[in-house]
């Protein structure tokens, strides 16, 4: 062991970054980062059929996006490498070789067939179904011949069988089993390429590891991998072998209760500090009145004992609910830069740099609304398209009302006449934050220009309006948003009055009046 903790995440580079992965890297992470050590990153592509390139970018995109760093590993370096196993195949032979010469590994030639044969007649006699150890005790002349016959055979662990193996596990205390019970399992392949149980140990000692946090799928490799590190007079990491995350049902999450790929939280526009927020909370708790915390927050308090000895339940409400509250959590500025990739080809590109008060407002305007970035591309799509057509629940409430367009004609006129922007693209002079202000009469104009109504303006002289006439002011607000933005919803109607501008406002109301749209 070296005296400063040294932890590691060692993925397959065989797909993507999934949620059980995430939680995996993410506590060893804490683990680091809360005790002052060291936080690596080791790719296992010994898989070769299946690992790629590919796979692995996909892993480091996946990584960096939950904020999730490392000291060593791929992309860093760092004293302790190469860190691809397959760039670590000598090493590996170097250890093969040491642990056949001490009697603690043996070559094996059984065929396929001959191992699932054994296990079969192990099985039909009540006994454990495993490899029967055929090839344990031959004598050198026995495995010379059988070498000529067949070729160079796999190596296998020669596992103890009257020892009872204690293994110490930080998650679920001391557990143990008596390693006859065990297989005498494949160390290196006939190809030369290691297996997952002995890479592993062989890495984990080279590069001094000293806890792994993973999966309770993998405890009984914990086993093998303890008496492996015994026979060759290491001491094992601590070992904390986590309870699985599951799906509604209490088992096993599937892909079908939620994206098991961490990319696809990205893409669908969820916060990556919810996502990192809400995995850290699949077996750990913050304290028992808080789910959401800075990571600062959590690093003060992260103790691998703390992980939980019971499956946590994966809720997606709960997490599209984090997100929100992250979400809300964001500066104007902060929101606007989140947004901007995920509303290409709604909002124009230019209009962030020629508009930024419009977009940053448009933005805010549905901020305490949305829960994830990627709402907002339907969101404000009525902002910048160049007209829009009433959807069904708009034209089902505009039936109701068939006074409706001689009220938008009305309120045209009068909007016409208003203190607002012709249209932002023309005159950007109003304040570009109105949200922050009660009114704008708190605000001074600019210089050389007119004084420009705000939303609160804008709704005062709406009823006036409509008590003028006699118009219930539930009913105008109908027809009127439908007219603006084609949809029953969306944030204050006078919010949508005051972005969209004089302009495009009565061009809107009077084509739906059935009148001519003519600018102002």
């Amino acid at each position: 062991m070296t005296a400063r903790p040294r932890l590691r995440f060692a993925p397959s580079p065989t797909g993507p970054l999934h949620l059980g992965g995430a939680r995996t890297a993410l506590y060893n992470w804490a683990a680091a980062r809360a005790m002052g050590g060291t936080f690596l990153l080791r790719i296992e592509d010994t898989d070769q059929a299946r690992s790629s390139e590919q796979s692995l970018r996909i892993i480091l995109e996946a990584l960096r996006w939950l904020g999730i760093d490392w000291d060593e590993g791929p992309e860093r370096g760092g004293d302790h490498g190469p860190y691809l196993q397959t760039e670590r195949l000598d090493i590996y032979r170097r250890y093969a070789d040491r642990l056949v010469a001490a009697g603690h590994a043996y070559e094996c030639f059984a065929t396929a067939e001959e191992v699932e044969e054994g296990r079969q007649r192990l099985q039909a006699a009540g006994e454990r179904p495993m490899y029967d150890r055929r090839h344990r005790d031959l004598s050198d002349a026995e495995r010379d011949a059988l070498r000529r016959e067949r070729g160079p055979g796999s190596l296998r662990f020669r596992m103890p069988l009257d020892q009872v193996q204690v293994l110490p596990d930080l998650s679920k205390g001391d557990v143990s089993i008596n390693l006859a019970e065990l297989d005498d399992w494949v160390m290196v392949r006939p190809d030369g390429m290691p297996t997952y149980n002995f890479a592993c140990v062989v890495d984990d000692l080279e590069m001094g590891i000293t806890h792994v946090v993973r999966g309770e799928e993998h405890l009984m490799n914990g086993f093998k991998q303890a008496v492996l590190f015994e026979r060759l007079g290491a001491e094992p990491p601590r070992y904390a072998h986590i309870p699985l995350i599951l799906g509604a049902g209490g088992k096993k999450l599937s892909k079908r209760e939620a994206s098991v790929d961490v990319l696809e939280y990205r893409d669908k526009g969820y916060l990556p500090e919810a996502v990192f927020n809400y995995i850290t909370l699949l077996g750990w708790s913050f304290s028992g009145d808080r789910d959401v915390f800075t990571k600062a927050e959590m690093l003060e308090r992260f103790r691998i004992e703390d992980i939980g000895t019971k499956g946590s339940r994966f809720d997606d409400a709960k997490l599209r609910w984090m997100s929100g509250d992250y979400l809300r959590r964001l500066s104007a500025d902060e929101l606007v830069e989140r947004v901007r990739p995920f509303v290409h080809g709604v909002v124009p590109d230019a209009a962030f740099e020629t508009q930024p008060g419009l977009v940053r407002n448009a933005v805010r305007c549905y901020q305490e609304r949305a829960e994830l970035l990627a709402e907002f591309a339907e969101k404000l799509g009525w902002l910048f398209a160049d007209r829009v057509e009433p959807d069904d629940d708009a034209r089902k409430k505009l039936a109701k009302s068939p006074d409706a367009p001689r009220w938008l004609a009305d309120y045209a006129a009068l909007l016409e006449t208003s203190a607002l922007p012709p249209s932002w693209p023309d005159d950007r002079t109003a304040a570009d934050a109105f949200f922050e202000l009660p009114s704008s009469a708190d605000r001074p104009a600019p210089a050389g220009t007119a004084p420009c109504l705000g939303p609160r303006e804008l709704e005062a002289r709406c009823r006036a309006f409509a008590e003028e006439r006699g118009i219930p002011f539930g009913q105008l607000v109908h027809p009127v948003r439908a007219a603006l933005t084609g949809t029953t919803k969306g944030p204050g109607l006078f919010d949508v009055v005051f972005l969209l501008g004089r302009r495009v406002a009565v061009e809107r109301l009077r084509a739906l009046a059935g009148g001519s749209a003519q600018p102002a």
